[in-house]
């Protein structure tokens, strides 16, 4: 692996296979190195390959995003998004969140070039200076030293109800407080990483991240602050988590249940008819939801209410305190709590913002859902 100014540009040239061994350390290789790939990949996707829009937002939109706008990978639904990518060789970025609110969560989610979580900030308020390598000798606000020259800083602002306009504004004065401002970058870090493998080793290596991602709990996929992977976090099991749910957040921020078989543990098809999932309300100090995606591509599936999550705001309960979820490829009429979803595989994420112990242990978990027998 080659680094300059700390960002990889050059990629690894492989040998032919002398044995089974050879193969094998060349598939870990390429498990090893996927995360940095997939980042880059991420930052030359937000950024449409220009320098000059990094310490940018290269997403920002003031309304909830809909199915044809998620650059990410199982995207919220449930939040309003701010993305940046920043590049630090050049002098430190400062983040501001100047209209906090107490009614309502919002985070700082900051990546490495790893897609590890090295800080979240619950509830930001204020200037926070990030930096890499040598501290600045004028920090505005609290400052926030960064582990590598290319970094992630994702925003959230919870929506209660976006068919509320109150909440919406709400939301959107939260959202339009916060700002980012940093040097003006000139030339674009070039990565390639993946390019040099062999496509069988490629083959191997997406089947195991794939195996995993559909076996492992999200949460226990994710690289939070003060870890490691390969350390803390199996390097399968972070690659894994990457490639299914890049920017994924540290459970202490919020933890996920990726659910992509049914209760049964069959695949999720909507071909095969409706589901139901019925569960109590999750532990959790600030709020929680229910996203549907097509697993195909793992993007949100286009419907024409434009519905895509339900969260505790909007799902209605049952007479017995519970909550009773349908998905399907069409709501009807009087359908409660129902999520469109495609005909092929789809995939379910409950999001848990700021879990309760008992979800960040394991102890409680959301049921899958089940197939409704017709008849």
């Amino acid at each position: 692996m080659i680094t300059a100014c700390g960002i990889m540009i050059a990629a690894f040239s492989p040998v032919i296979f002398a044995s089974t061994d050879d193969f094998e350390k060349q598939v870990e290789n390429y498990i090893q190195e996927f995360p940095y790939q997939e980042t880059f990949e991420y930052a030359m996707r937000l950024t449409g390959g220009d320098a000059g829009k990094l310490n940018q937002w290269g997403q920002a939109s003031r309304e909830l995003l809909k199915a044809g706008e998620d650059t990410i990978v199982r995207v919220n639904n449930d939040t309003l998004y701010k993305t940046a990518f920043i590049y630090l060789g050049d002098g430190p970025v400062v983040l501001r969140s100047d209209s906090p609110s107490n009614e309502r969560f919002s985070s700082f989610q900051l990546q490495d070039d790893r897609n590890a979580n090295y800080r979240n900030i619950i509830g930001p308020s204020g200037s926070y200076t990030l930096y890499h390598g040598m501290k600045p000798e004028t920090i505005t606000g609290e400052a926030v030293e960064v582990p590598s020259l290319l970094s992630a800083v994702v925003t959230r602002i919870e929506v209660k109800d976006s068919t509320d306009a109150a909440d919406m504004a709400g939301a959107q004065a939260v959202f339009d407080g916060i700002t980012i401002e940093g040097p003006t970058i000139r030339e674009m870090p070039a990565v390639d990483l993946l390019s040099g493998f062999d496509e069988q080793v490629a083959q191997e290596a997406n089947k195991r991240m794939d195996e995993t991602a559909r076996s492992v709990p999200f949460s226990k996929m994710i690289v939070g602050p003060g870890q490691e992977p390969g350390r803390d976090v199996p390097y399968l099991y972070h690659s894994a988590g990457t490639k299914v749910g890049w920017g994924g957040p540290a459970t202490s921020h919020s933890a996920y249940d990726s659910m992509f078989t049914d209760a049964s543990g069959a695949t999720l098809e909507g071909s095969k008819g409706e589901y139901v999932l019925v569960t109590e309300a999750p532990p959790v100090k600030a709020f929680w939801s229910i996203t549907a995606y097509d697993s195909t591509t793992g993007r949100l599936h286009p419907n024409d209410d434009d519905r895509y999550h339900i969260n505790n705001t909007t799902a209605v309960r049952n007479k017995d305190g519970s909550y009773t979820f349908r998905f399907k490829v069409k709501c009807e009429d009087g359908d409660v709590n129902c999520l469109e979803v495609p005909a092929g595989p789809f995939d379910v994420a409950a999001r848990y913002y700021l879990p309760q112990p008992q979800i960040m242990k394991g102890e409680w978990t959301m049921p899958k859902p089940a197939l409704r027998k017709s008849g």
